[in-house]
């Protein structure tokens, strides 16, 4: 084979070698993100559902809720316990469970997270002599949180050589601000196992 013609077909190669190894070598499906599709024992989108359609629909009906008056509440912090030992997006959780009771219209949440973003705001609309006065946002007109959700997620793992046992358990709390009363609590576990 000539040099010319050796080259050729190196070049050929190497762009099919590419071209297949970029391709991922299977084909893409799309699925419900909500359904149940575990590919593994570890924390995965299916427990964040089922973590937080519990923690929603239990919240939902709780006697907390009755009344004309719509409650305040924070979200306050989610701990990752001793035992987990993966990557669970807490974020994520809050943000999930949030919307899906604002979206029930029965619960109003105070932004927390941005409250001093929120404050700066407010004191440059008072400071400025740019805006117009009769638009600008006056100190003192935050809502206080009625409420405060906190939580905590544990997990126990076992493998015996033969079967990988995962457990995990999600614990969510509401906190009544004004006299510290426990007003609602809940709990999920989830257990996966996975024969080896």
């Amino acid at each position: 084979m000539k040099p010319k013609q050796y080259f050729s077909a190196l070049l050929v190669g190497a762009l099919v070698f590419v071209g297949c190894a970029s391709s991922g070598g299977g084909k893409v499906v799309r699925i419900s993100s909500k359904g149940l599709h575990d590919v593994d024992a570890n924390y995965g989108v299916e427990d964040l559902h089922l973590f937080t359609q519990k923690m929603v629909s239990s919240m939902l009906q709780s006697s907390f809720l009755n009344g004309s008056k719509k409650k305040y509440v924070a979200l306050g912090e989610i701990v990752i316990n001793e035992g987990v030992d993966e990557h669970i997006d807490l974020k994520l959780i809050k943000n999930v469970i949030r919307t899906n009771l604002i979206k029930s219209d029965k619960v109003n949440f105070i932004d927390n997270e941005h409250i001093k973003e929120l404050e700066k705001e407010i004191d440059y609309q008072n400071s400025s002599k740019y805006l117009d006065k009769n638009t600008t946002k006056k100190v003192g007109g935050f809502i206080a949180r009625d409420y405060t959700l906190t939580g905590d997620i544990h997990a126990i793992k076992k493998d015996n050589g033969a079967i990988l046992d995962n457990f995990y358990a999600l614990s969510l709390r509401l906190t009544d601000v004004k006299t510290s009363a426990l007003v609602w609590s809940e709990e999920k576990e989830i257990r996966k196992q996975v024969s080896k």
